[in-house]
């Protein structure tokens, strides 16, 4: 994860567009916390949590039931058709 200045959030809800696909490019392999999608991509958790939320309101990424022991919801890719 990346550390430094926050920034504006419309300038991370900008790039969404281009982050989301990389987001879905990273749960390709499985679900992922948004901790994990966040060290894999570079970029703050913030920034992961916003362009995560955007897609699973949008349909392209759904939240997996927790299991007693997991601390964060995982999120997996929902596959085109469904």
């Amino acid at each position: 994860m990346t550390t430094g200045p926050m920034r504006d959030l419309a300038e991370v809800l900008r790039d969404g567009m281009t982050n989301g696909e990389r987001v879905l490019d990273v749960l390709s392999d499985g679900p992922k916390t948004i901790p994990e999608i966040a060290r894999a991509l570079h970029c703050p958790t913030r920034e992961a949590l916003l362009w995560v939320m955007a897609l699973r309101r949008y349909g392209r990424v759904a939240d997996r039931p927790r299991s007693g022991e997991d601390e964060y919801y995982r999120y997996a890719r929902v596959e085109e058709g469904r």
